[in-house]
């Protein structure tokens, strides 16, 4: 792909995520995405062949950038959710995409794959933290994930609406708190 094909997707791409953050993929309008990526629609078209193509390449994106920013690893989970808290204050699409996703329950199979892949190796590393007596077993691991996703997404999008009356370093801190509080072992 030249130079400037592959500047007009990246401006699809963007177009794309924001317009799902703002509306979800069934308020999307392809109109709207392609006027603001400066682009026609037989262009976005071009590039992606459908809106569930153009909403499974932005899934992708997002899930990729998300998962190598915010690192799950089973020692420690509570710094994960304060990674996700941090991901989250800087992109807040990202957890509006995580919103919508939630909300939805779309059936489009390779968006669905992309997650189920990010989701997966999450599970993974948390049976691990399981079996290595780090995590609590209280929780099937799938719960777990989205126990402490929702509480960094929760948290995060409420430190933006404060307006400054809360300090955001003692809302993550708190946050932090309640992730180890919520995966120890050792709660009885």
């Amino acid at each position: 792909m030249r130079a400037a094909g592959h500047a007009t997707r990246e401006r699809i791409l963007v177009a794309a995520k924001a317009e799902f953050a703002q509306y979800g993929v069934a308020g999307a309008r392809i109109n709207r995405i392609a006027a603001a990526a400066k682009a026609s629609k037989d262009r976005l078209y071009a590039y992606f062949a459908s809106k569930d193509a153009l909403y499974t390449a932005v899934t992708e994106q997002w899930a990729d950038h998300t998962t190598a920013e915010t690192a799950l690893h089973a020692a420690d989970l509570p710094g994960y959710v304060g990674r996700l808290f941090d991901h989250y204050l800087r992109y807040p699409d990202n957890a509006r995409l995580q919103a919508w996703a939630d909300v939805e329950r779309l059936h489009i199979p390779e968006a669905e794959q992309v997650v189920r892949r990010v989701i997966a190796a999450k599970i993974t590393e948390v049976e691990r933290g399981q079996r290595d007596g780090l995590v609590t077993t209280d929780f099937q691991p799938i719960t777990l994930i989205v126990m402490l996703t929702d509480l960094a997404r929760t948290a995060a999008a409420h430190a933006t609406r404060d307006d400054g009356k809360h300090n955001i370093a003692e809302r993550r801190a708190a946050l932090v708190l309640a992730a180890r509080r919520l995966v120890s072992p050792d709660q009885g």
